[in-house]
């Protein structure tokens, strides 16, 4: 879809570009009040933005591509930003916003006033029906990476969430564990919660459930206030939804005088790059990281350049690597 332009609000609103202009830049005092509601019902019902980016070259060889991640604090964020700055053509503009749910949609409108051409999105998108109408009115295709279920998007990169948990799970199992604590974020995303559910089936195909699910803040504080819920479930091991919360675990149970993996067995999530440097090193189920980011920026590269494109999706497959923070249950 064409984006709107100043020359269609104003045709729309049946006034001149430059009455539709001052209108909307908080300059139109001298206009009715009839006027100025004409032109902010047009501005509204085309999706019309003002790109304050001033890209004002037409057909412009240059995209931009925002990037909308949770938090730069999370090491599997970083590495996808890493990934797609190193893949990225010279030509390629990205712009890179961490956003928390309740200021979403305003780091979109932001994103779409600085004049992005595309999106996409490492992050859920709450009320994604109102974002999709949003931008599919001013023509902006968007890509979403697995935290979230929009099956709206045209554009979509898959990993095998199921899978990684269960083989997660087969690894304890196999280790001989059957008290086995799953730690997870307060707030689960759809991906997290795939690799959950692969993770519990798996034990309950062989008649075991988790002793314990212990919820904490998606952080390393996060893990290491769980630790001591997690030494008070008698577990001899433990699934941590990610990586970050593993290492904070695995510190909090540390700090209580608890061996690991004598003791307990730590699983993580992700392989985040400082994963093999902590000491135990961390067994963890690893993501194409750099695979992901490289994919997802030449598929929304993909559309921007033919928008009519079926609808491209990618699913990676995912790897368990086994270290020092599982073993073997104690006779």
């Amino acid at each position: 879809m064409k984006k709107a332009s100043i020359k269609d609000v104003a045709s729309k609103a049946e006034v001149s570009i430059a009455t539709v202009s001052q209108i909307l830049n908080n300059k139109g005092d001298r206009f009715s009040q009839d006027t100025i509601q004409k032109v902010m019902q047009a501005r509204d019902e085309l999706g019309y933005v003002a790109n304050s980016a001033a890209k004002s070259l037409k057909g412009s060889p240059s995209p931009m591509i925002g990037v909308v991640i949770p938090s730069f604090r999370l090491p599997f964020f970083a590495d996808i930003i890493q990934s797609m700055q190193t893949n990225a053509p010279e030509h390629v503009n990205l712009v890179f916003m961490g956003s928390a749910n309740e200021n979403l949609e305003t780091s979109i409108y932001s994103l779409v006033e600085r004049g992005v051409d595309a999106l996409i999105f490492g992050r859920p998108i709450p009320n994604h029906d109102i974002v999709n109408t949003f931008l599919e009115k001013r023509g902006i295709p968007f890509l979403v990476l697995d935290q979230n279920s929009d099956n709206e998007a045209q554009d979509r990169i898959m990993v095998d969430e199921y899978g990684g948990g269960a083989a997660a799970a087969q690894h304890l199992l196999n280790l001989g564990h059957q008290k086995i604590a799953v730690v997870t974020p307060f707030e689960m995303t759809d991906n997290m919660l795939e690799r959950l559910n692969g993770f519990v089936e798996t034990l309950k195909a062989v008649n075991i459930v988790p002793i314990a699910q212990v919820e904490a803040a998606l952080s390393k504080h996060g893990g290491l206030a769980a630790a001591q819920k997690v030494t008070q479930s008698g577990a001899t091991a433990a699934f941590v939804i990610n990586d970050e919360m593993a290492i904070g675990l695995m510190r909090g149970l540390t700090n209580a005088g608890v061996k690991i993996p004598d003791d307990i067995s730590v699983v993580g999530y992700d392989d985040t790059d400082y994963a093999e440097f902590v000491i135990p090193a961390l067994t963890t189920v690893a993501q194409p990281v750099q695979a992901i980011g490289d994919e997802a920026l030449q598929m929304i590269l993909n559309r921007l350049a033919n928008r009519d494109l079926e609808r491209q999706t990618d699913l990676f497959e995912l790897k368990l690597i086994v270290r020092e923070s599982t073993g073997p249950i104690k006779k």
